[in-house]
């Protein structure tokens, strides 16, 4: 499929909303932890929550994009975060707060899921995948630069969510710019009437879980560098500072997808992506200066959005008719380790956690190679 610039942009606004909350995730439970004295357990859990509800939305876009039309769903979407966060704002109780937060969830799934079913359904979808990241991060990183210095300070933990519900009302309004939905309608009936492929596919649930699996591990790194930093006595300017920044490394990640496209040789990029990952996880076990710590969170956020990229085109690759799926397997890898991460943590400290991660990510790693070991699945 061939979209217009316009097309293009307003389907990566959406998207960027639907990941908002959890490039803001550092943020969010830094200030919700201060604010209602959670312990590390009841933090991870905000995590958790948030993405039960992101998981709901994706289970269900299948269905519902084939009921409302993709403007309507966006509409839905904006909606549920927006009235989320407006009800956390005003009512500050731990409880409720992770009901809102599903809710939230709700509304994230929904726009992030549809951005991406629209956006697999381009040529070179990978280049299409970098240009949304770009979006998703440069919004992040201007929102991460602000709330900490300037929100937070002025108006506190009411003031923060209710700055980014006004974020997201007022760039929902990219929902009027989304593309005609019966391209991809009527694509899909085409899919389906040449089917050929056998009901399962051990190669495509291989890719789906090393990609639930990977962007699980490190996201659960992701929910606590601002615990982290808070533990190596870095201020509240100095993090927010260095996590604005981190995330402009994410458009950088993007950026590069989004140049290379289908130049680069999937197993490839596998060998180059895994070394560099580990390596820089584990400069946040280390002690750290303002200036390491903003080093290692930029390239995180600039190889893992690299790299997110070319897994989602793995998956793409075993079965475009299931690109729906990829934003459930994602929230799926959010719910679950970041739970298990607080856990872990709670036992055996920072080091069992980062054991953890790097072991999840070498398994991944070698799931995905496996996978592009098929033909099939190597960049044209």
């Amino acid at each position: 499929m061939n979209f217009t610039t316009k097309e293009v942009i307003s389907t990566s606004i959406i998207s960027a909303l639907g990941a908002l909350m959890f490039l803001l995730l550092p943020v969010i439970i830094g200030i919700t932890t201060d604010n209602l004295k959670l312990s590390e357990q009841q933090s991870s859990l905000l995590v958790s929550f948030y993405f039960i509800g992101f998981l709901a939305a994706c289970i269900f876009s299948p269905f519902i994009t084939k009921k409302i039309t993709w403007k309507n769903n966006s509409y839905l979407g904006v909606l549920f975060m927006t009235l989320g966060l407006v009800f956390i704002a005003f009512v500050p109780s731990y409880k409720l707060v992770l009901l809102f937060l599903s809710f939230i969830g709700l509304g994230s799934g929904t726009l992030f899921s549809l951005a991406i079913v629209i956006l697999s359904n381009a040529k070179n979808a990978e280049r299409y995948f970098g240009i949304k990241i770009v979006f998703e991060q440069v919004l992040a990183a201007l929102l991460l630069f602000i709330i900490p210095a300037f929100i937070v300070v002025s108006f506190g933990y009411q003031g923060t969510f209710l700055a980014i519900s006004f974020t997201v009302l007022l760039l929902g309004f990219a929902s009027l710019g989304l593309p005609n939905a019966s391209l991809i309608v009527n694509k899909d009936v085409r899919n389906n009437t040449n089917k050929t492929s056998p009901s399962f596919n051990i190669k495509l649930w291989i890719a789906l879980l090393c990609l639930c699996f990977f962007f699980g591990a490190l996201s659960t790194l992701w929910a606590f560098v601002e615990r982290l930093a808070v533990t190596n006595k870095l201020s509240g300017d100095e993090i927010g500072l260095a996590l604005s920044l981190s995330v402009m490394g994410g458009a950088v990640g993007g950026l590069l997808a989004a140049y290379i496209g289908n130049k680069l040789n999937l197993k490839k990029f596998i060998l180059l992506i895994t070394p560099l990952i580990l390596l820089i996880v584990w400069a946040f076990y280390l002690q750290f200066t303002f200036i390491v710590f903003t080093m290692a969170a930029f390239f995180l956020s600039l190889c893992w959005n690299f790299s997110l990229a070319y897994q989602m085109k793995i998956v793409i690759n075993q079965d475009e008719s299931k690109a729906s799926w990829l934003a459930s397997f994602i929230a799926l890898g959010g719910i679950i380790f970041p739970a298990l991460g607080g856990a872990l943590l709670g036992f055996y400290g920072w080091l069992g956690l980062f054991i953890a991660i790097t072991f999840t990510i070498i398994i991944c790693s070698i799931g995905f190679y496996n996978v592009c070991a098929h033909k099939r699945a190597l960049a044209s």
